[in-house]
């Protein structure tokens, strides 16, 4: 759908300082893009209307103008008076795809200044216009698609969202303030093998400072040049760019600065704005959120292809047949994930439903989704690689670009091999022109001396060609008769046949019956007389051949027969040569095309038909080899492309999966998948995911299945936002603030969206009837019993006590940032977990506090030096949500004798932690001071574990363990 807006005044685009570099850049790797701004000016003018889409990111809008193969974008100047160019891309299919979605049609002078003085007075952007008609637009797109228009409360829902992400983005880039820099003094690259185009480099850092791991850092100044640090090693870092990052554009020496995540907020904006335009493909979500209002679920009878519980299978179904929004409750080890799988399979499987994306807040619940699904469904992975787990890594977009790539490369170059040979295949085919001329010239003449031997056959043979003339005239005479007779036996016998279809109507029967028996008779006749007409033409053929052969003995030895006859025999020795050099020209062609293409062989019979076979394969074979060589043509532009980067590849990967994963932030960002629509939406772990961060993956599917618990972790929610809520009289905000939006539907949702998982497998009994009664009111219930078999513990569930260590106590952090560490503890963990590595048992170590995490990572790298391994298995409980391990190791860090346990009070947490082991948990911490916690909640907590450890577990002490350890390693 497109708006036609005509502009009254000109239009002025003035370049930004970098655009001119950035246009430079560019064009390097793509030939397409103009050589300079006057270039678009003049790209502009020669179009009849310019399509352009108003776009809205980082609360700010911009506009964007698509012409000849490349997109520009550009901001209206601080006095809207002109327009400042900021970037130029190639034209990709996203484009192609938010054009369809519905566009302005900008009709307008273009004009060009290379500095915002040289503005000519009195001109104007006109934005307010192409704004205002791009509402309309919109309004009319929302109309065309059925959605109803925002009610009040709907308009209120979306302006608290917008307020509270505002509100958090402002708070964030306050500490972006503090944000610190790090000089280094060299740089080398990485030397990784990485199957994205991103670059990784290396950065020998000075002084003591460094960037911690995980944080995203930039180049001074340049924010273009954004990264992850994935390495710290001594003075080496290692940082992996979101973009491939030129190396001869890296200053040698400089900063790496700390940079803020703004992209998020962003994301979240543009999903409330795609609800507040009517944009969203999910039409249903505002009623859901705001109004609890819900469509019945449709019955499905779709089975599983792996068997579920009763549980499972009401979940399973609700989400096949659910036409807006469902919650499936499922606590640890209930079987979300394989739930989750079977929906996708389902859904991507049938031709009714369409692409699924499987998405969570964190990456490990995404991976543990995907790698669970059949082999018969497509899955592409989105995502950054370095933090994507081995069991998705052979899911990674960039994966299979590259793997598409490689063979399109073998390909093609395969082909192209076969193309190879076309220039000599139409030298070939001139040739084989030729030769058709000369034979045409000889079957020609042999036809003119035929004529000419019979002429003069005729003229001296006498009574033999007299003879000959009557058997000629008598054969003709018995031919003409034989098929005179032959259309009358057709037409007799199509009559019997017609006849025969009547001749079970009982009225007419015996009168059918005697004109069948009358037709059978002259049937009979004909074909008598058929057969002797043969008989007689067959008795003439043998005359006629006799006679010819009298007229050659008659007439062969007059001068002027024998002159046509040997002119007649050179002339068949002449087109012989031909035919033959023809067909040789023939085969040479269809030897040179035959790797690409099959030219059809002509058979090497009497002159003229095989004249006439090579005469209409020549004229085909032209178009032939020219569709051939633009085959070519286009297969080396092909390989060309692919040889340059696999990117390109990403959008057709996508549109062929069936099923994506992404985390909710990345559904958005990583522009592969950005404007993709799905058909079903799965949101894992949905209960730790915020409202603003939910809607991101769940405005662009037309459905949605929430997954998740909301007795576990809770939306990670800044402390100052936290505060910012309280001082407001406002319970909505105070609730998407501290609740997920799985936890507000929870409230509200009838109970036919609703489905809970109560059945669960993963954890021994002894852990999960402490964990049912302690989080879940005694509907927990366990389908799973294993022999307990470990070299420590008699127990699957097992308690650690340091309170008798000297070195017990915590230590705050340092940096402010309210953190903890506790050195006893954590050589405990890493001399736990170095043990059960070196006997090959699956296994994690989660601590509560990220400081704790690094101590624990250090001490871990003396005996485990392998980073991706402590990365993969050493986490805090946020990481871990979703996750599940053989062994788990938990460490409570609080040891003081105040009795304070800080955000260990959130049960929450503790719920997650003890619930991710299959096989045996280990708890590690001062007792006493979890017995004696200040906070009331968490006290109760701290005895009724220590009540069940003490009547069902193993309790131990730190010197005891440490002792055994030491005897058994």
């Amino acid at each position: 759908m497109s708006r036609t807006v005509k502009l009254a005044k000109p239009v002025v685009l003035v370049p930004s300082q970098s655009f001119d570099s950035k246009l430079h850049r560019q064009a390097r790797d793509n030939p397409g893009l103009p050589a300079g701004v006057a270039q678009i000016a003049q790209h502009l003018a020669e179009r009849d209307g310019v399509p352009a889409t108003v776009e809205e990111m980082s609360g700010s809008r911009s506009l964007k103008l698509y012409t000849y193969g490349y997109v520009v974008g550009m901001f209206p100047t601080r006095d809207a008076d002109a327009y400042t160019l900021a970037w130029i891309t190639p034209l990709r299919l996203r484009d192609h795809q938010d054009l369809a979605r519905g566009h302005l049609l900008i009709r307008a002078t273009w004009r060009t200044v290379t500095e915002l003085r040289h503005v000519p007075q009195g001109s104007s952007a006109q934005w307010p216009q192409l704004t205002g008609e791009w509402a309309k637009l919109q309004r009319t797109t929302g109309d065309q698609r059925g959605v109803p228009d925002l009610d009040p409360a709907h308009e209120r829902f979306l302006d608290t969202l917008d307020r509270l992400i505002d509100t958090t983005r402002t708070f964030n880039a306050r500490k972006a303030d503090d944000l610190s820099r790090f000089p280094y003094s060299g740089v080398e690259t990485a030397g990784e093998r990485r199957y994205s185009s991103a670059s990784s480099y290396v950065f020998r850092m000075v002084g003591d400072r460094r960037p911690e791991r995980g944080r995203f850092v930039q180049l001074q100044g340049e924010p273009e040049q954004r990264g992850e640090v994935t390495r710290v090693e001594g003075d080496r870092v290692t940082v992996r760019f979101d973009q491939p990052v030129d190396w001869r554009r890296l200053a040698r020496q400089g900063d790496l600065e700390e940079t803020p995540n703004e992209v998020v907020y962003a994301k979240q904006h543009e999903a409330v704005r795609a609800l507040r335009t009517r944009q969203a493909e999910n039409r249903t979500v505002l009623p859901a959120l705001v109004d609890h209002r819900v469509a019945p679920i449709q019955q499905v009878r779709e089975i599983p292809s792996e068997e579920l519980d009763s549980d499972q299978l009401s979940a399973f179904r609700a989400s096949l047949g659910v036409q807006d929004m469902l919650v499936v409750l499922g606590p640890p080890g209930t079987g979300k994930t394989r739930t989750i799988s079977q929906v996708a399979r389902a859904c991507a499987l049938s031709r009714e439903r369409g692409r699924v994306l499987v998405t969570s807040y964190t990456n490990r619940a995404v991976d543990n989704v995907l790698a669970k699904l059949p082999k018969d469904v497509v899955v592409v992975r989105v995502g950054n690689e370095g933090k994507i787990g081995s069991d998705a890594l052979p899911f990674l977009l960039e994966r299979w670009a590259e793997d598409l790539r490689s063979e399109v490369l073998s390909t093609s170059e395969a082909s192209l091999r076969g193309y190879r040979g076309l220039p000599t295949a139409v030298q070939w085919r001139a040739e084989l022109g030729k030769q058709i001329g000369l034979l045409h010239v000889e079957v020609d003449a042999e036809a003119a001396a035929l004529r000419q031997l019979h002429a003069a056959r005729r003229a001296g043979g006498g009574p033999a060609q007299q003879r000959v003339e009557a058997l000629e005239a008598e054969l003709a005479e018995h031919g003409s008769r034989a098929r005179q007779l032959n259309e009358r036996l057709q037409r007799l016998l199509q009559q019997a046949a017609r006849a025969d279809a009547r001749r079970a109507w009982p009225l007419v029967r015996a009168w059918s019956e005697r004109r069948a028996r009358a037709r059978h008779a002259r049937i009979e006749a004909v074909r008598s007389e058929l057969a002797s007409c043969g008989e007689h033409a067959r008795h003439a053929q043998a005359q006629l051949s006799g006679a010819l052969v009298a007229l050659d003995v008659a007439t062969r030895d007059l001068p002027q027969i024998r002159q046509i006859t040997g002119q007649l025999h050179a002339i068949e020795g002449r087109r012989d040569a031909r035919r033959r050099d023809a067909l040789a020209a023939l085969e040479a062609v269809r030897a040179i095309v035959r790797p690409v293409d099959e030219v059809p062989a002509v058979p090497d019979s009497d002159a003229p038909s095989t004249l006439a076979a090579l005469t209409d394969l020549h004229a085909r074979l032209g178009p032939r080899l020219d569709l051939l060589a633009r085959r070519s043509t286009l297969l080396g532009e092909w390989h060309a492309d692919a040889s340059k980067s696999a990117d390109q590849l990403y959008p057709e990967l996508i549109r062929y999966a069936d099923v994506v994963g992404a985390t909710t932030t990345g559904a958005a960002t990583r522009s592969e998948i950005a404007e993709t629509e799905f058909d079903l939406a799965i949101v894992d772990e949905a209960g730790q995911i915020g409202t603003a961060d939910l809607l991101v993956p769940v405005v662009r599917a037309k459905r949605a299945v929430l997954v998740g618990d909301h007795r576990q972790l809770p939306p990670f929610v800044d402390r100052d936002v936290v505060n910012w809520s309280n001082d407001l009289d406002d319970p909505e905000l105070r609730a998407l603030v501290r609740k997920s939006g799985l936890e507000i539907l929870v409230g509200h949702l009838p109970a036919t969206h609703i489905v809970s998982l109560t059945q669960q497998r993963r954890m021994p009994r002894v852990i999960a009837d402490f964990i049912s009664e302690a989080f879940y009111d005694g509907n927990l219930t366990t389908h799973v019993e294993r022999a307990h078999a470990d070299p420590l513990f008699t127990q699957p569930l097992a308690f650690v006590d340091t309170s008798r260590l000297p070195d017990r106590a915590e230590r705050p952090a340092g940096g402010g940032n309210g953190s903890w560490v506790n050195h006893a503890e954590a050589r405990l963990l890493a001399a736990l977990a170095s043990f059960y590595h070196a006997r090959r048992e699956e296994w994690a170590l989660i601590v509560p506090y990220k400081a704790q995490l690094n101590l624990v990572r250090r001490m871990l790298g003396e005996d485990i030096p392998d980073l991706r391994t402590v990365d993969n298995n050493v986490g805090t409980v946020d990481a871990f949500q979703g996750g599940e391990r053989d062994i788990i190791l938990y460490g409570f860090t609080r040891s003081n004798a105040a009795g304070n346990v800080g955000f260990l009070q959130d049960l929450r947490r503790a719920n997650v932690a003890l619930t991710r082991a299959k096989r045996q948990l280990v708890l590690v911490g001062d007792i006493v001071t979890l017995l004696n916690a200040r906070d009331e909640g968490f006290q109760q907590f701290a005895c009724a574990l220590r009540d069940h450890v003490r009547a069902h577990g193993d309790v131990r002490h730190h010197h005891d363990l440490m002792t055994m350890l030491a005897e058994k390693t």
